[in-house]
């Protein structure tokens, strides 16, 4: 009687040996092209902000501590003013409004007062993409939360937005390369 090279348990055990090898081998992250940093956003003006509080959870602890939780919904007005389609990353961050102060600035002798903005509380990431010359408003609902953040006797926090000009590629932890089967995953 003739045996077979390949019966179905040699096929398994060789393709699981393929896969697990696979996850050995280290490519170039398709996302940043192996540099470990993605460029910004270009071309996309923000136009406006708003937020608005939507739940605040807070939950007493024995020991001393609040832990807190807020969640914010958020407006992004923004407006692309190329011609071509532009995307990135546009940090939304929220700052402590005790901490907050004005400062004044002379611009052409004239007096004006600008507010600077608290301590960083949270900072979160929106990815945006905009066809050329389009203006739209994007919302998303953040949450951020933290042992004693204060509420602040009911004032909600300071909110701003900002254009990521580099930020570190999120795929990988530095070395700018990722496992095969992640690489096909990001492709």
């Amino acid at each position: 009687m003739k045996k077979k090279l390949f019966n179905t348990y040699t096929c398994f055990i060789l393709g699981l040996v393929l896969v697990t090898g696979a996850t050995f081998v280290k490519v170039p992250c398709p996302a940043c092209e192996g540099t470990g940093t993605i460029p910004g956003v270009t071309g996309i003006d923000i136009k406006g902000i708003e937020a608005e509080l939507i739940n605040h959870h807070e939950l007493g602890m024995d020991c001393g501590w609040d832990y807190e939780r807020f969640t914010y919904d958020v407006k992004l007005t923004l407006e692309n003013r190329t011609q071509s389609d532009s995307y990135g990353i546009i940090m939304v961050t929220f700052h402590d409004p005790d901490d907050s102060y004005q400062i004044m600035v002379e611009i052409d002798d004239d007096e004006l007062y600008v507010d600077v903005a608290g301590a960083t509380l949270a900072s979160n990431p929106v990815f945006v993409e905009l066809p050329g010359g389009a203006t739209e408003v994007i919302e998303k609902r953040m949450l951020f939360e933290g042992v004693t953040l204060e509420f602040f006797g009911g004032r909600e926090h300071q909110i701003e937005a900002n254009i990521a000009s580099n930020y570190n590629c999120p795929f990988h932890g530095g070395d700018a390369s990722v496992p095969f089967p992640e690489w096909l995953r990001l492709r």
